[in-house]
């Protein structure tokens, strides 16, 4: 008897103890996994984006010289100077203009061309490409064909000039209103290519059967769309909101290819501000902390858009 109550404790011992065997087995396996696979990757990331981001906010309290590679601590005297620097405010609304004007023309023309390029023929598979053909080429070389284009001196007014046009002629880039719809309407060129290709690659996972019943039950091509495609479209929304948001809030070359900024600071953007700042007046604290407002904006950005799409969800 005795020997039979041991034997039953020995197996209820056993029981309990093999779980905690296999959840440290289980333990053993992911750390050491992690070891191997994890590891470089996460070291890798705190390299390149983590420790500039540490040494960004620790600029941004500082009087920082990149000459003298040295900084004296001054607490938030950058943030309080940049809030009241009228300046910054410009460029800070200017980058807010571009990247509302990127999220809603690029997503409204990217849509609207990868409905009419969803076709399986080949001229539209032509079309696709030259569609695309923007989006591989560089920020400097579109802001460099487009300067040709919009200068005083350049095709558009020639072009004009040679129809006859003359009251159309206009200083595209020599003032204020027309230098930031330049900047803005080459900023979303080829970004629009961009929309277009994520669009159609989603447009391809639309399953043909509820086009098919949809058409079935007597609903026209406005209503298919709106009630069977476009909630399938929602992801495809997400991500070309998301890198036009990033896009937009980062947005400097074509600024300072096309008007160097001008005229009068009119298309000045922060990142063109953190360029210009930081580099050319030698004040890397503030331009490290323009850099932590445009991230935090990105942020709460974000958040917002990331909330938006979940309420639309449920």
């Amino acid at each position: 008897m005795t020997d039979g109550t041991a034997l039953r404790e020995a197996a209820d011992d056993a029981r309990r103890e093999a779980p905690r065997r296999w959840w440290n087995q289980r333990t053993a396996t992911a750390a050491g996994t992690f070891a191997v696979l994890g590891a470089p990757s996460f070291l890798l990331y705190a390299f390149a984006v983590l420790t500039p981001l540490g040494l960004c906010v620790v600029y941004s309290l500082e009087d920082y010289n990149l000459l003298s590679s040295s900084g004296r601590f001054i607490g938030l005297d950058n943030y309080r100077d940049l809030f009241s620097d009228p300046g910054f405010w410009g460029a800070y609304g200017f980058t807010l203009t571009i990247t509302a004007f990127l999220i809603v023309v690029s997503n409204a023309g990217g849509v609207a061309l990868a409905v009419v390029l969803n076709r399986p023929s080949r001229p539209f598979h032509v079309l696709r490409t030259v569609t695309f053909v923007p989006v591989i080429l560089s920020g400097v070389v579109v802001a460099f064909l487009w300067s040709s284009i919009l200068t005083d001196t350049g095709i558009l007014n020639s072009l004009l000039h040679s129809l006859h046009l003359t009251s159309l002629q206009h200083s595209w880039l020599g003032t204020a209103r027309g230098a930031q719809l330049s900047v803005m309407i080459v900023s979303v060129w080829p970004m629009i290519g961009f929309a277009t290709t994520v669009y159609l690659a989603a447009l391809q996972g639309v399953p043909a059967e509820l086009l098919e019943a949809a058409e079935i039950d007597g609903a026209g091509p406005v209503r298919r769309f709106r009630h069977v495609v476009w909630p399938l479209l929602r992801p495809a929304l997400a991500v070309n909101s998301t890198i036009m948001l990033i896009n937009g809030a980062k947005s400097y070359e074509t600024s300072l290819i096309l008007t160097g900024g001008g005229p009068n600071g009119a298309t000045d953007t922060g990142a063109l501000q953190v360029l210009r700042v930081g580099f050319t007046e030698n004040r890397a604290g503030y331009a490290a902390a323009v850099s932590m407002v445009i991230l935090a904006t990105i942020a709460l950005l974000s958040m917002a858009g990331a909330a938006l799409a979940r309420k639309a969800d449920r």
